[in-house]
């Protein structure tokens, strides 16, 4: 999970010699003020009124230290940061770390890298979408030994949060300060091992309602997504969405599966158009990886996934989600739906899943199975 990866490279940021047992075990929780104007992200911090305050914990031996502001405006975080640094070089970089541990088991975190030249690209391996640090906006304003920093963070932008669980918050702000050719002073963080030390953060229920999302009881976490929202369950395949426009079979699969498989291309096979009893269509997306991509092999940590889905206007709710290949099953020959609502799936090393249409969702059944 990579939650986890997150932590290990703010594990790797954070001060050396700072203990995970001198954090505090009884951590506060601080709410995240609203702003009255959404301030001008150009490095000034004149126009940032926040009493909400953040400070690292310095080790001796560090040349920089920071302290910073947060607070949020309409659907933004916004934090501003104000660097103390002897030396300031181009390759000194601030690191931003959001994760929402209330948002689900698969949830993930996001990270954001702003240096003295302005905003870097999150790196492929930290798992932060293009799109969402895309959106980050930055503001930098250096002056002799001080540099200030100024982030935009966009809901859109922000890694799955709890569609109803408070919005607790895990904000990390880390400064790596090089000071030359091959030479590094300590980190400063507010945070130890990915976590904030004697306190968490939460933003008000309110700057969810602006939002204006109404997800299904069943969805515990939303995320944002280029076009639209996804909502998830306890399992990372989204189970809802909503679209900034009414949702096409084209929109739905391009918001649910950034990896989205052509069906013909894998040798599956499904004998659209799949209609529902009284006539409504559903639509049908493949994601993950083709376990037999190799000729003569199968790999066995790989996965196809079918999704069905039932539009709504601007809404999608999944209504089954399989397995389409793997190396137990094989691949999904045939995928039928009759007039009746029963749906059979056969794959090619011989078995049969049976479901039937309950009203909302397809619901399992051993009627036919071998």
């Amino acid at each position: 999970m990579r939650p986890l990866i997150v932590s290990a490279v703010l594990a790797a940021l954070v001060p050396a010699g700072v203990s995970a047992q001198e954090s505090s075990p009884e951590r506060i929780t601080r709410g995240v003020p609203q702003l009255a104007r959404a301030p001008k992200l150009d490095g000034k911090m004149g126009d940032f009124r926040s009493s909400f305050l953040l400070r690292p914990a310095s080790p001796p031996e560090a040349s920089a230290t920071f302290s910073a502001l947060a607070g949020w405006r309409k659907d933004t975080l916004y934090v501003s940061v104000d660097i103390t640094d002897d030396q300031l070089l181009a390759s000194d970089e601030l690191t931003l770390s959001v994760f929402f541990p209330e948002s689900g088991p698969t949830a993930l975190g996001h990270t954001f890298h702003v240096r003295p030249t302005g905003k870097r690209a999150s790196p492929e391996e930290e798992g932060t979408p293009e799109f969402a640090w895309k959106q980050v906006e930055v503001g930098v304003q250096r002056q002799e030994g001080t540099l200030t920093m100024e982030v935009g963070i966009p809901a859109r932008a922000f890694p799955r949060f709890p569609a109803r669980e408070p919005l607790t918050l895990e904000l990390c702000l880390t400064y790596e300060d090089v000071d030359g050719e091959g030479e590094k002073s300590p980190s400063v963080s507010n945070c130890q091992g990915g976590a904030m030390r004697n306190e968490v953060l939460r933003l008000p229920d309110a700057f969810r309602k602006g939002l204006k999302l109404k997800p299904p009881e069943h969805v515990l976490g939303l995320e944002g997504r280029p076009g639209g929202w996804l909502g998830y369950g306890i399992l990372h395949y989204p189970a809802w969405v909503q679209a900034d426009a009414p949702l096409t079979v084209d929109s739905l699969r391009k918001l649910v599966a950034e990896d989205e498989v052509v069906p013909e291309k894998v040798g599956v096979s499904v004998s659209e158009p799949l209609l529902l009893p009284d006539g409504r269509p559903l639509a049908v997306v493949f994601s993950g990886s083709d376990p037999y991509a190799v000729a003569g092999q199968c790999d066995a940590d790989a996965e196809l996934r079918l999704g069905l889905y039932l539009i709504k206007g601007k809404t999608a709710e999944r209504v089954l989600e399989w397995p389409a290949a793997t190396c137990a099953l094989g691949r999904a020959s045939s995928v039928v739906l009759d007039e009746e609502g029963a749906l059979s799936i056969g794959y090619s090393s011989g078995p049969t899943i049976n479901f039937a249409w309950s009203g909302e969702r397809f619901e399992r059944t051993e009627i036919g199975k071998r």
